[in-house]
């Protein structure tokens, strides 16, 4: 008797907890003003543009470094370099970026938590400047070990950036915006690996007297930066984290452009998060990977970066100018379609900017997996039998365009985007700096060992990929949660139920 009566009680309930709690998020929506696009802009020019910068920079001008290590070792050894030594050389040079930029980003949450966001972002120049120095020194000291040593400095700021950028960007949006300001990160970013690679072309500064200019453009990016001195810090951060009640209204209200109510009912939000926060235990680095309801959003963080860069998008970029070589472009010209690949890829990561916040995360990261799945085994047969038909090679390009497209709408930019939204602020620094550092590693893994997974078995490689995109899509369909327009209390709790059915 009394079960029955319960459960239309309980059925009540829950409809008015979910109109009280729709009624909630319209009231957390907020406008891109004037103001919070000033910050946004300045954070991602002066943090994802130089990691997009500085990630492309020896890619075009590739012959012109090599001379130079090969000019430096005739000048002390009287003996030109040996192909192998070269590419002993060159893949230390590129692995550093990778594993420089993990130990930054495990780093990225104590320095996002110890000095904010925004001074975070603004500290990291320093490792942006010294790296500048070391490039410089290398070329006219004819010393390549140094930019070798610079590549290492590289990547520690740009872990830093990746990891600090992302809580900043979704921090100081509303919650209608979040996912757009997230996916600002991976947008600039791939237009810096663009832009750098247009500059570092022949006719450009892509020559032996000119290609120092390139790396001088990253102090210029540096001092763009400087702009964060007039932009706000993460109100969160200054509520949840600092305890300043004063300056988290302040910031809401330049960013919010004087919206008193938005500003009221965002400060309700933080009161509330800060209220559950002293209410339990401050959150420990130990917590992160052993408390069940951070532990199980961390798995699904970390699974997600994974997948991105073990989805074959660099063995894509690696093959693409060979590819274009294939159909009959011929000098430079396979060269430019590469180019034209990552415009495409600026597009489409552009097109994903613009849509998340209707499609949704979860929807356009399985949308892409399922694209990479299909266009990773369709390189991979077209190579294969290229040899027998020759318009193969042509089906080979297409695909390469299609994997492009379906990286770029998806898994380039949402695992950036649905890690920062799955954690409250104690916890989203350090989890943030997991899941950044693992990003990172993967992706000298992938640098690393991928010429000699080629050199083992040749184009199965693409065929490999596919099948780990099939276990990649089958993760995201069962257990990514979609986040789209959820508060962070939502998101955990459904966590905390999904857990506590388990």
């Amino acid at each position: 008797m009394n079960t029955d009566v319960k459960k239309p009680l309980e059925k009540m309930d829950f409809h008015s907890k979910i109109e009280n709690n729709q009624e909630q998020k319209k009231n957390l929506n907020g406008e891109a003003t004037f103001y919070l696009t000033f910050c946004l802009t300045v954070a991602v020019i002066g943090s994802a543009f130089q990691v997009g910068w500085n990630i492309g920079i020896f890619n075009t001008p590739f012959y012109v470094i090599k001379d130079f290590f090969n000019q430096t070792y005739k000048e002390r050894e009287g003996i030109p370099m040996s192909e192998a030594r070269f590419d002993f050389l060159w893949s230390i040079t590129n692995g550093l970026l990778p594993l420089g930029a993990a130990f930054g980003g495990i780093i990225s949450g104590f320095v996002a938590d110890r000095f904010g966001r925004k001074n975070g972002l603004l500290m990291t120049n320093i490792l942006v400047i010294i790296c500048f120095v070391l490039n410089i020194i290398s070329k006219f000291t004819s010393q390549y070990e140094t930019l070798i040593v610079a590549r290492f400095i590289c990547g520690l700021f740009c872990g830093l950036f990746t990891g600090i950028l992302p809580l900043y960007l979704t921090e100081v949006a509303p919650q209608n915006l979040r996912g757009l300001a997230g996916s600002l990160n991976q947008l600039i970013l791939v237009f810096g690996i663009f832009v750098t690679n247009v500059f570092g072309i022949r006719e450009i500064f892509g020559t032996e007297q000119k290609w120092t200019f390139l790396v001088g453009v990253m102090i210029i990016i540096a001092l763009s930066h400087l702009g964060m001195i007039f932009a706000v810090e993460s109100p969160k951060y200054l509520y949840i984290k600092k305890h300043d009640k004063n300056k988290a209204f302040q910031a809401l209200f330049r960013l919010r452009n004087h919206d008193t109510n938005l500003v009221d009912n965002e400060i309700r939000e933080l009161e509330k998060e800060r209220i559950e926060m002293l209410s339990r235990e401050q959150v420990r680095w130990h917590d992160v990977f052993f408390k069940p309801s951070l532990r199980h959003p961390l798995i699904i963080a970390v699974c997600i970066h994974i997948a991105q860069q073990f989805s074959g998008i660099n063995a894509v970029v690696f093959y693409s100018t060979r590819i274009f070589s294939k159909i009959g472009l011929e000098g430079q010209w396979p060269l430019y379609a590469t180019i034209l690949l990552g415009l495409v890829q600026v597009i489409m990561t552009l097109t994903c900017t613009v849509i998340i916040e209707k499609a949704g995360r979860k929807s356009l990261l399985l949308i892409g997996m399922v694209g990479l799945c299909i266009a990773s085994f369709g390189i991979g047969l077209s190579r294969l039998f290229s040899k027998n038909y020759e318009w193969l090679d042509y089906a080979t390009v297409l695909f390469a365009v299609i994997y492009t497209v379906f990286f770029a709408i998806g898994p380039g930019a949402i695992p950036w985007v649905i890690t920062a939204e799955m954690f409250k602020s104690d916890a989203r620094a350090k989890a943030g700096s997991v899941a950044v550092f693992v990003n990172w590693f993967s992706a000298f893994i992938v640098t690393v060992s991928f010429q000699f997974i080629e050199a083992a078995i040749g184009d199965y490689s693409f065929i490999l990929f596919g099948c780990l995109l099939i276990f990649f899509s089958l993760f995201m369909l069962l257990f990514v949660p979609e986040t789209k327009h959820k508060t962070v209390d939502e998101i955990i709790n459904g966590f905390v139920l999904r857990f506590r059915d388990k």
